[in-house]
């Protein structure tokens, strides 16, 4: 039996305006019927569809034959669930299960084949329909690594470009060398298109040692060009003096163009790479003024990569205001960090910082805007000893919500602040932190808070929500003019499950979906925006 919720009113705030909404929001929660896991295996995949429909995905050990899928409609309705064939396609026993990925027309099981007397290993595909989800035609073999690749969640990568009309592979090559200070990374790159024709491919040896390099992001583009961000260490181990390049990877060339990026006077502090609606290649991030360890604001610039510069986009800068970073605070709040500004080299006290934002998506409006969703995440370790043994424990923290949103022609509209503040042990993180989407011009933020929350004033800091430890649903609403309304979806206690929120995944049809255990079954949720 599915249940429709109706919403409670929350309080409706945004930065110099306060009233209640006089209606219940524009939400529902529906969920399906309780079902068990395919012959007992565990999840490993949510696959929204572009029709609505979402493919589960169940595996346990990478065997092949421990796969299972199960398809739900639109109406969380369960319509297909098999265990695919797929063992009986591969002769090398030692072949196990990679992942799945459904494109456009196409659908695609992935398989990995070790091979023993080469010590190589190939990556091979098998094509299944979407509907009857059974296997269809015989294997391809896409590439073969031509020595050992590093294992485990370190071994392969894997993306599609926006339109769904390319398919990238990355795999990281066993080392040559130990000390990281010597070995230079070897990385297999190839490019397919939806049929898993090869457009280009090979393996890469990184320009930088390990020590003088890490990777940031990359992004597939729809022509099937691959960028590739790079973080490069001018000193070796110091961020502060470091800066970051993009390598362009496309077909009939061997190197890749190496970009270097640079913002004027300012210090990127966190960079993330994408494509937006009109092919240009976007790095946004935020930056500090020069000597300010906090970021003082947001960037958004444009790759030209046949020129190999960078242009803003408008204004290209967008800083916080230190009246709104100073919202959501008690006084006493407000006297720490300002003394703690004040202290800052370079820093004239004026302006405050702010530490650890990070995005969590980038959205694009109808209306040709750009949206940034960030918030502030860090993970904290503590290190204890007696004397004879060492313990170090982690605990995460998912605080406030910080939005931008910036027209087409690259102006700012708005900034807005959601105040939140989420804990969990551990260095997981599962139970906190947000999920976002946007509909036309609106843009949908959903997390768990503390029921005390629900009136939250500008002059009060909000209080603490610990993780699995009920709170209720939120969803805030921030419209084309930047106003901000907060709803109570309800009780997390009442769903009888953890609502995990950031494991929602945008369910394509006005919606976000996740699948939440409850006791010994599961349930597909889907988060509804009318």
């Amino acid at each position: 039996m599915k249940i429709l919720l109706k919403l409670s009113l929350f309080y409706s705030f945004f930065i110099g305006v306060s009233s209640f909404a006089q209606n219940l929001g524009p939400y529902s929660i529906r969920h399906s019927e309780e079902f068990p896991d395919t012959k007992g295996l565990p999840l490993s995949q949510t696959t929204p569809c572009a029709n609505g429909d979402v493919l589960l995905t169940f595996s346990k050990g990478e065997k092949l034959d421990k796969i299972g899928l199960q398809l739900f409609n639109a109406d969380l309705k369960l319509v297909n669930s098999t265990i695919p064939e797929v063992k009986s396609l591969f002769t090398n026993k030692r072949s196990y299960f990679e992942r799945l990925m459904v494109l456009n027309n196409k659908s695609y099981i992935f398989v990995r084949e070790p091979m023993k007397e080469t010590k190589t290993e190939v990556l091979s595909a098998v094509e299944f329909s979407r509907t009857s989800l059974n296997t269809a035609g015989s294997t391809v073999k896409l590439f073969e690594s031509s020595r050992g690749i590093i294992g485990g969640g370190m071994g392969y990568s894997s993306s599609a470009s926006n339109d769904k009309s390319k398919v990238f592979f990355k795999y990281n090559l066993i080392n040559k060398e130990r000390k990281d200070i010597i070995n230079k990374a070897e990385y297999g790159f190839y490019m397919f298109d939806e049929n898993l024709k090869q457009i280009w491919g090979g393996e890469y040896t990184m320009p930088y040692t390990e020590a003088k390099m890490s990777t940031v992001d990359f992004q597939v583009s729809n022509d099937g060009k691959l960028y590739y961000l790079i973080r490069v260490y001018d000193v070796l181990g110091r961020e502060a003096e470091s800066h970051f390049e993009i390598l362009v990877y496309e077909k009939t060339k061997k190197d890749p163009k190496i970009i270097q990026f640079a913002i004027d006077e300012y210090t990127p502090r966190s960079t993330y790479l994408y494509e937006d609606k009109t092919n240009n290649i976007v790095v946004a991030g935020f930056y500090s003024k020069k000597k300010n360890p906090s970021i003082d604001g947001a960037f958004m610039v444009k790759l030209d990569a046949a020129n190999g510069k960078f242009s803003k986009l408008g204004g290209g800068y967008y800083e916080i205001p230190s009246e709104l970073i100073k919202t959501f605070m008690t006084d006493r709040q407000k006297e720490r960090i300002e003394k703690k500004e004040k202290k800052s080299e370079g820093n004239d006290g004026k302006d405050l910082g702010i530490s650890d934002l990070q995005i969590e998506s980038v959205h694009f409006l109808e209306n040709g805007s750009t949206v940034i969703v960030s918030e502030i995440y860090f993970v904290v370790a503590t290190t204890t000893s007696n004397g004879k043994t060492t313990t170090t424990t982690y605990n995460t923290y998912a605080n406030d919500i910080f939005v931008f949103c910036i027209d087409k022609g690259g102006k700012l509209s708005y900034i807005r602040k959601i105040p939140k503040r989420q804990h969990e042990g551990g260095a997981a993180g599962n139970g906190i932190s947000i999920s976002s989407t946007v509909k036309g011009n609106d843009v949908h933020i959903f997390y768990l808070d503390n029921l005390d929350n629900f009136t939250i004033k500008e002059d009060e800091a909000p209080k603490v929500h610990q993780s699995r430890r009920g709170g209720f649903i939120a969803a805030v609403n921030i419209d084309e003019k930047g106003n901000v309304k907060k709803f109570n979806l309800g009780e997390a206690e009442q769903f009888e499950t953890n609502l995990y929120m950031r494991k929602f995944k945008n369910g394509r049809k006005n919606n976000m979906v996740a699948v939440e255990r409850k006791k010994k079954k599961n349930m597909l949720f889907s988060l509804d925006i009318k």
